[in-house]
């Protein structure tokens, strides 16, 4: 991935790119400058954040790879994150910056196949299939550790709360059974 510096001139307002990165702040000032819709109150906003979240999954680089502040060099961000914050800038202006993306990325030459054989194409699908898997296995663990806060929090006496506590511990079909019809450990002599 390049770090050099590239521009591109969108409608007299310039736009910086580093690699995948383009600068949000070039993006802000193309887009107009409302200061309510600056690229740190954007990157606030819970959409922008489970939005970040989702394409760190997705790319395989943690939050601060994705978008990265700095006071003179502005605010860049990866640029799938990049076009989801010229959406909230304003939909025109997006569709704009769409055109200007594609025509930038279609000028720039396909990658050649890698040594081991496998196409960026595969790669790609590869990588986004672990972070489905990821996003994935992320809500199961939110849920086990909600189910864990609700049986920590839940009367011991109530019967509801002890039957999942025995499934939880036991499985389904102990659990089922009542405490009589329970196979006994036999002492041995």
């Amino acid at each position: 991935m390049s770090t050099a510096i590239q521009h591109i001139d969108m409608d007299g307002n310039d736009v910086s790119l580093k690699g995948e990165m383009v600068s949000l702040t070039g993006l802000w000032k193309a887009a107009g400058s409302d200061p309510s819709k600056a690229p740190a109150q954007w990157l606030r906003l819970s959409q922008a954040i489970e939005f970040i979240e989702h394409v760190s999954l997705i790319v395989g680089n943690s939050h601060d790879k994705l978008v990265s502040g700095q006071k003179r060099a502005g605010t860049y961000a990866h640029w799938h994150i990049a076009m989801a914050y010229a959406r909230y800038l304003d939909p025109a202006f997006a569709v704009r910056c769409n055109e200007i993306v594609r025509a930038h990325m279609e000028s720039r030459a396909v990658a050649p196949v890698p040594a081991h054989g496998i196409s960026p194409d595969v790669l790609a699908m590869i990588r986004r299939t672990d972070g489905i898997a990821r996003q994935l296995s992320g809500k199961v663990t939110k849920i086990e550790k909600a189910l864990e806060a609700f049986l920590a929090s839940a009367n011991q006496n109530a019967p509801a709360a002890r039957l999942v506590i025995e499934i939880e511990r036991n499985g389904p079909e102990e659990a089922a059974t009542s405490p009589s019809q329970r196979s006994k450990p036999r002492n041995r002599i």
